[in-house]
């Protein structure tokens, strides 16, 4: 039972085994969460409160078993089970019974993994996310809104006359998100309110969910349903909400607005008809035990649980709302030591003795090592620390580096996690970011590779310190591109070590687009490509002695200049990308005997080409990129 793309939540254990838990991956870097208010939240489902509830007690006592940088695991122990009470080959009507024994051959006692009790653990996770949702400004809570077909304010007299009848009743719960911006989720199958759906169709007993007006909107005419679009304070929204704070499968900016119905509950002490499937014959069935009267009493906290779970998934996956994502800054270099299973590059390793003692393998630097033959190393060093598919590793270096290990462990068992520590400035704002990992072939650049993105990417200054001037503006290269293509300020001095302020704001540029077209299918992601083109026959042509951010420096500029002659660009603007790239320390015309036609040979083995034909990501102008096929 796994749910989640960025995050993954497992639920284990089940109803009367000696424990229920969670394992919650994928957090953002650096989060930490409040345990009491985590306990407090979870005791709001807890069972054998009152009378309108179970009479099972169980203190849900939440124990942490594991927590790691962007993990948590947490169990709570069963100490209130009647096994007894269940019957074994009698399926209770309404339950997951018939297809549990048709399935396993078994009936779990308590309804095993499909019991409500493994809310619980739910709770656990989504208590989690909704601190994280909290510090962002985002708010979720529900509440009861119909029991029995009556209001909330006679939910209990409606319950309390079922229970002495031996009935259950149903309920709505209706749930908001206050505080989400816009454009959190994605079109179709990866619309925000299929996410939220999904999560909420794991709570045991749900029968249906509406967003907004929901079925009601069928009744309607499109004048009647449509939200008029109005301006706030400076922020559009709507007059109305009847389209409940999502569009097209992302959020509008409106509070998000859903209604759960649940099911009565099932286990009810009025005599039933079944079967007992061990001899095939009618029984009438009178269930003992301990059950809710209604359902969705107790389930208000484990819909704010899933929703924020939801909510959280999504956000990280848009890169919205200012998350770090899998971004952590560091001030030093102490805690990355800890880090498991590291593999550091060698120049790197000489300037940090500390962490290269702490390395299962050091490797040789440089683009001419981006090879499969250093991909071997590191899967004999992986093989030699025994490393299996739950441990993961840690690339410490430049471009190449975490290019070379991020594909080691793209392909090591199928795939493990791995941690990425950029120690040059172009891996800080660029190579690290994206999930393209790979190696070189002597038909080209990056021709062998996989998409297998970090599980954290660690940022940290000090290592910028010890860079030559060259490769200070190699990085810097990158930045301007990222300045072109997000229509960054341009205005500062490109010389020197940047802020962590231009990092962050690098990397919102780089990762909005990856976000959008993460696995290159759409177009948007050939953006970044920026430059490339050019740069990538320069690169080839000079045996690589030119170097990557100086290439993308001359390739920008020079195809702004094809952009002006093709009409595409406004005159002018290449100079003003060769001035930006000039104060930078970086050259902008082709070397000697280079140019663009003794280059296109190369450029037509560039990966990015379709259909024989050459495809460029051209400047014209700032925010302004297009791709263009020649």
């Amino acid at each position: 039972m796994i749910l989640g793309r960025r995050l993954k939540l497992a639920i284990f254990g089940e109803s009367h085994a000696p424990q229920i838990g969670m394992r919650l991956e994928g957090l953002p870097a650096g989060f930490t969460f409040d345990k009491k208010e985590l306990q407090a939240f979870v005791d709001r489902r807890a069972p054998g409160k009152d009378k309108y509830s179970t009479a099972r007690r169980e203190p849900d006592k939440v124990e942490f078993v594991r927590e790691e940088d962007g993990l948590v695991e947490a169990m709570i122990r069963n100490v209130d089970t009647r096994s007894g009470d269940y019957e074994k080959t009698v399926p209770r009507p309404g339950h997951a019974d018939f297809p549990c024994y048709f399935i396993s051959g078994r009936i779990p006692p308590g309804g095993g993994a499909h019991s409500g009790r493994m809310t619980a653990p739910m709770c656990i996770a989504g208590g989690i996310c909704l601190q994280l949702l909290a510090k962002q400004g985002i708010k979720v809570s529900a509440r009861l809104v119909r029991c029995g077909g009556q209001p909330p304010s006679k939910a209990k007299r409606v319950i309390s006359a079922a229970r002495a009848e031996g009935d259950s009743v149903g309920g709505v719960v209706e749930c908001t998100v206050e505080g989400l911006p816009a454009g959190v989720g994605g079109p179709m199958f990866d619309g925000l309110d299929g996410a939220v759906s999904q999560a909420i169709f794991g709570i045991p007993g749900v029968k249906g969910i509406e967003f907004g007006e929901g079925f009601h909107a069928a009744d309607l005419k499109g004048s009647e349903n449509n939200d008029a679009f109005a301006v706030e304070k400076g922020r559009v929204v709507t007059k109305t909400n009847r389209h409940g704070g999502v569009l097209g499968g992302f959020s509008s900016g409106m509070p998000l607005v859903f209604r759960v119905a649940f099911k009565p509950t099932p286990s009810i002490y009025k005599p039933q008809q079944s079967v007992d499937l061990r001899t095939m014959k009618p029984v009438t069935l009178q269930i003992r035990g301990r059950h809710d009267p209604c359902i969705a009493l107790r389930a208000i906290p484990v819909v704010e649980a899933m929703a924020g779970f939801a909510v959280l998934d999504s956000v990280l996956c848009s890169c919205a709302c200012g998350f770090s994502g899998s971004t952590a800054v560091v001030d030093g270099t102490s805690c990355l030591a800890k880090l498991p299973h590291i593999v550091i590059d060698g120049n790197v390793a000489k300037l940090y003795p500390s962490l290269a003692r702490k390395a299962i393998l050091v490797i040789p630097s440089g683009e001419k090592h981006k090879s499969i033959q250093t991909v071997m190393k590191i899967w004999k060093a992986f093989a030699k620390a025994g490393l299996t598919r739950k441990d993961r590793v840690t690339a410490i270096g430049g471009g190449v580096t975490n290019d070379l290990v991020g594909f080691a462990a793209a392909t090591w068992m199928r795939g493990i996690e791995w941690y990425s520590v950029p120690t040059t400035l172009l891996s800080m704002v660029d190579a690290s970011f994206g999930g393209k990992t790979g190696f070189d072939l002597p038909e080209g650049k990056n021709l062998a590779g996989a998409f297998h993105s970090p599980r954290t990417i660690y940022l940290c200054r000090r290592f910028l310190r010890t860079l030559p001037a060259k490769e200070l503006a190699c990085g810097r290269a990158e930045m301007i591109k990222h300045e072109v293509i997000g229509a960054l300020p341009h205005e500062s001095d490109p010389s020197g070590i940047p802020s962590m302020d231009e990092l962050l704001a690098n990397r919102r540029v780089k990762c909005d687009i990856v976000a959008k077209d993460p696995y290159e299918r759409t177009g948007e992601r050939a953006k970044l490509n920026l430059g490339h083109t050019i740069a990538h026959a320069v690169e080839k042509k000079s045996n690589y002695r030119i170097s990557h951010g100086e290439a993308v420096a001359i390739g920008t500029v020079e195809e702004a200049r094809l952009a002006e002659r093709t009409g595409l660009a406004p005159a002018g603007l290449a100079d003003e990308l060769a001035r930006r790239f000039a104060a930078a320390g970086l050259p902008t015309r082709y070397p000697k005997g280079m140019d663009f036609e003794s280059l296109k040979p190369l450029m037509k083995h560039d990966k990015k080409n379709e259909s024989g034909k050459i495809v460029f990501a051209l400047p014209c102008g700032w925010g302004d990129v297009r791709i263009v096929k020649l």
